[in-house]
């Protein structure tokens, strides 16, 4: 029977989807050979190459988000700006949130991010610290390099700076230092990394992808909206011409959640499980 080879996209809160995704497959009793992940992939699949248990991943995940410092990140105010509706109060929630998301830009101007490192390691102390070449399981996480401007695979050391790097927002975290390289979120160069894993008859390549669709019908009425838009559509197009190597691509059925909407956890978790289950007839076939 073959192995997977699993790439666990980025993609904020819907990244949660990994969850249920992996733990379709751990009840399937599909052997997975190596995890790779980018942003919340790398810390779904970092925390899963570890435990090999998709509970102990959600009830890790679920303690990352439910920790008092979570709530220094603002991301209700970054979700209400995605708000879909035409009623009064949709509106007001997504204009009340442009205004906040607008003012804490302003920090930029003389910090590494919105967000300070204090605050940040202070959100990671509970994520697990083991060195990445010891895991149980396979696993690399990818980032970018500001300086170099190239992908970055953390295949060694310590399992939480690498997800840190992995998942460091441009603009909103501030950038990691890993040796000679200052790294930011991987999916600023490769949001669904499948292409690090080498073709073989032994394994399938599976990239799961959480990012948005894209749509026609959109919202351009602000600079932050098209500032969004223009990102949706340069992650849809880097991300095709990434995946090419992949058996399959898997998209989870995720609508319009926000990628800073963790309050939906419960549903995205679902969805990633949906997915898998779709998966599964072709998964059949295949690794035979």
């Amino acid at each position: 029977m073959k192995k997977l080879a699993i790439a666990l996209g980025g993609g904020g809160a819907r990244g949660l989807a990994h969850i249920g995704f992996l733990r379709i497959i751990e009840k399937e009793k599909i052997p997975i050979a190596r995890i790779s992940g980018c942003s919340m992939g790398a810390m779904v699949g970092g925390s899963y190459a570890l435990y090999q248990d998709a509970d102990a991943v959600e009830e890790l995940a679920y303690h990352f988000i439910e920790q008092p410092v979570f709530e220094g990140f603002n991301f209700d105010d970054f979700a209400a700006i995605d708000k879909v509706g035409n009623d009064l109060k949709s509106k007001a929630i997504s204009v009340m949130g442009h205004i906040k998301v607008g003012l804490s830009l302003f920090k930029t101007l003389a910090n590494p991010g919105i967000y300070d490192e204090e605050l940040v390691r202070k959100a990671y102390h509970n994520y697990p610290d083991h060195l990445i070449e010891k895991l149980p399981l396979k696993f690399f996480a990818i980032a970018s390099d500001l300086i170099t401007g190239e992908e970055v695979l953390l295949k060694k050391g310590s399992m939480r700076l690498a997800v840190r790097a992995s998942s460091s927002i441009p603009g909103y975290l501030p950038p990691v230092k890993w040796g000679n390289h200052l790294l930011v979120d991987g999916g600023v160069s490769n949001l669904v990394p499948t292409q690090y894993f080498r073709k073989t008859e032994k394994e399938l390549i599976i990239g799961v992808n959480v990012s948005r669709p894209i749509k026609d019908k959109v919202d351009l009425s602000s600079g932050l909206d098209i500032m969004q838009r223009a990102e949706n559509i340069r992650n849809y197009h880097l991300t095709k011409l990434k995946v090419s190597n992949a058996d399959k691509v898997v998209s989870c059925p995720l609508g319009d959640i926000s990628w800073a909407d963790f309050k939906e956890a419960a549903a995205i978790i679902k969805a990633g499980e949906k997915a898998a289950r779709r998966l599964l007839p072709w998964l059949e076939k295949a690794l035979v």
